[in-house]
């Protein structure tokens, strides 16, 4: 399997989607970091995760940006929701 240079341009356009996002709703693109021992990413683990979300979303710079800029806001989303689940899973059922 060789990498071909459409994927290339498709990762950093999910990554700038990700980068654009921190600029325009976060106001802020925090550095990483090692807090207490533990290494936080920072916008870098966001470009990370956007160029992923970019790069697996679609064959189109745009849609691969706008994957990007959504990317991280997905995966909290999915993790908030198998967070829920395990809880109604474990959840004793009320006996009358």
């Amino acid at each position: 399997m060789e990498l071909q240079p459409e994927y290339g341009i498709l990762f950093i356009c999910g990554a700038l989607g990700a980068v654009a996002k921190d600029i325009l709703v976060d106001n802020k693109l925090v550095l990483p970091k090692n807090k207490e021992g533990v290494l936080y990413l920072g916008c870098l683990g966001g470009m990370i995760i956007g160029a992923l979300a970019g790069y697996l979303v679609d064959n189109d710079p745009v849609t691969a940006f706008l994957g990007g800029y959504s990317g991280v806001q997905i995966i909290t989303s999915l993790v908030n929701n198998k967070k829920n689940s395990n809880a109604l899973i474990n959840k004793k059922p009320d006996v009358k």
